[in-house]
């Protein structure tokens, strides 16, 4: 339009030449006036465009490093992610080992004091049996070496009788206490066995269930040492598992809020990324298009230039003036 403008311009002022004394000057002043104005204008043009060009390079390398740093931040995440993940799964695995092993510990101490239980109470109904008989054979003993046999054995053969059965004696042995025993009290008219003969015989019986009972008390010790120390040994590996099972808790918990936290950082910065990328996208997009236009504009602004300058130097011909 401008050039047009100029062009209309040049030919009126050709067409009123005759009417006015030198109005091709105005003419040429007035253009140059505009040549001026279009270069003043465009220079700041200029000016404002180099402002967005630095606007786009800034944002697009702002956008690019944040990009940068998003992807590497997120491949950094899915990383301790699976480590943490990982450590998690075998923490879980150490809790449930550590349970399991208290549960054995107790379960280990509780079969041992059901068996502990049941092995004092035959140790002691045995050592009660062992140590009546003992007393029994102690009294019976002195009182046949003493010649009391008779009166004795009126009073305590039947306790004699018992302590027979209950040990472990040959069959000839236990026959001749019979034989003893019937005869003292009268029931048979056949051998009866001389006392001392007995008395041998007893005290035998008496140092067998003598060293019976010390064995017996002897492995009785052993056994409440041993279960003692069974005991000791399993609350301490009770104490490791609780122990254990609390720290592996803990560390559970703590690797379950970790794993969250990576987890939600991770998703932020998966969706800042794509926020950021769709924006460098668009002002790639969109600074193109400016620089596009732009490139129109200087163009428009060349050629309004061009044309005026030619006009002025049409203008400014000898042959016109």
């Amino acid at each position: 339009m401008r050039v047009l403008a100029v062009a209309f311009t040049a030919a009126a002022a050709k067409s009123s030449e005759a009417q006015l004394a030198n109005p091709i000057r105005r003419v040429v002043s007035l253009l140059q006036s505009m040549q001026s104005k279009i270069e003043a204008e465009g220079e700041e043009q200029d000016k404002m465009f180099s402002k967005f060009q630095c606007y786009c390079e800034k944002n697009a390398a702002k956008l690019s490093d944040a990009v940068s740093e998003a992807k590497s931040k997120i491949e950094s995440l899915a990383t301790d992610i699976e480590s943490a993940q990982e450590d998690r799964t075998q923490t879980v695995a150490d809790l449930a080992s550590a349970k399991e092993n208290r549960a054995s510990s107790q379960q280990a101490i509780k079969d041992a004091t059901a068996q502990r239980d049941k092995d004092a109470a035959a140790y002691k109904e045995m050592s009660e049996d062992l140590s009546t008989n003992i007393a029994a054979l102690g009294k019976a003993i002195p009182a046949i070496e003493g010649g009391m046999g008779g009166a004795f054995l009126q009073t305590q053969g039947s306790v004699l009788r018992k302590v027979l059965e209950s040990t472990k004696v040959s069959e000839m042995d236990r026959a001749t206490v019979e034989a003893f025993l019937q005869a003292a009290s009268g029931s048979s008219a056949g051998y009866a066995p001389q006392s001392g003969e007995i008395v041998g015989i007893l005290k035998q019986m008496k140092d067998t269930m003598e060293k019976d009972l010390a064995e017996a008390k002897a492995a009785e010790e052993s056994a409440v040492a041993d279960f003692n120390e069974l005991v000791a040994s399993q609350n301490k590996a009770i104490q490791a598992a609780t122990d254990t099972i609390e720290l592996k808790t803990e560390e559970s918990g703590t690797l379950a809020v970790q794993i969250v936290k990576m987890q939600n950082d991770k998703a932020d910065t998966e969706d800042q990324l794509k926020a950021d990328t769709g924006f460098s996208a668009q002002l790639e997009e969109d600074c193109a298009q400016q620089a596009k236009d732009y490139a129109q504009v200087k163009q428009t602004r060349a050629d309004e230039l061009l044309a005026i300058a030619d006009t002025i130097k049409i203008l400014n011909d000898d042959d016109v003036l």
